[in-house]
């Protein structure tokens, strides 16, 4: 019998512990060991998300490097405060997301823990997947690992001229809330009080929709690079 203390997570004002005593194979602990891996990193990126929108709305303002709102385009920098946050965000959005054997990638772990969800999980990944290989080049030459020329830094933001930026904030968007519901249901199937089957059933399926939905009107009139 083996012990595992899977989740620690915090979902609004609750502390969740999650707790599972079965028999697993060496291939089901690696997926498990991975899953809790994938929520610690999905609640940091939930935690950027509120620092960043917060901002947006004004819910507070930093001591330094605030710049005006709305940002006054011919004064915008780079190192303005909302483009230091906007810069980590969508870097660490990417690192949820990324196509890689050794990394984290959450519709491979959606997949592997949440099979009966195919439908919502393939939905939001259509709307993902087309800005996973602009995001990577945003992520390496801006987000996190910077560049020693502009030239090789200008292809980072390839992503933005190619993808509006509703496109892209839309699919984080989908891709948070997607999460956020499959983690509602983990602990709705874990007993845990407050999460009920049925309001996370249409939670889920409302996210899938809209995923849908986006997919569609960008089928019907995309954007221009």
């Amino acid at each position: 019998m083996i012990r595992l203390r899977e989740l620690h997570v915090r979902n609004h004002s609750k502390i969740i512990f999650m707790t599972e005593i079965q028999q697993i194979t060496p291939e089901q602990l690696k997926n498990r060991e991975e899953f809790v891996i994938f929520v610690e990193r999905f609640m940091h990126f939930m935690n950027l998300w509120t620092v960043y929108t917060d901002f947006l709305s004004d819910k507070y303002l930093p001591s330094v490097g605030r710049s005006a709102h709305p940002p006054d385009p011919e004064n915008w920098s780079a190192t303005d405060m909302g483009g230091t946050l906007m810069f980590v965000l969508y870097g660490f959005f990417y690192s949820l997301i990324e196509d890689s054997d050794d990394a984290l990638n959450g519709f491979r772990v959606w997949r592997q823990r949440f099979p009966e969800e195919e439908t919502a999980i393939s939905a939001v990944e259509a709307v993902v997947s087309p800005l996973a290989d602009g995001l990577r080049l945003f992520r390496n030459r801006l987000g996190f690992h910077g560049s020693r020329s502009r030239k090789h830094e200008s292809r980072g933001l390839d992503v933005f001229s190619e993808h509006s930026g509703d496109e892209v904030w839309n699919a984080m968007k989908n891709f948070k809330a997607l999460g956020a519901a499959l983690l509602a249901k983990e602990n709705a199937r874990n007993g845990l009080p407050g999460f009920q089957s049925e309001p996370v059933r249409h939670w889920i399926d409302a996210v899938a929709a809209r995923s849908q939905r986006v997919k569609q009107s960008l089928s019907v009139s995309p954007v221009k690079p």
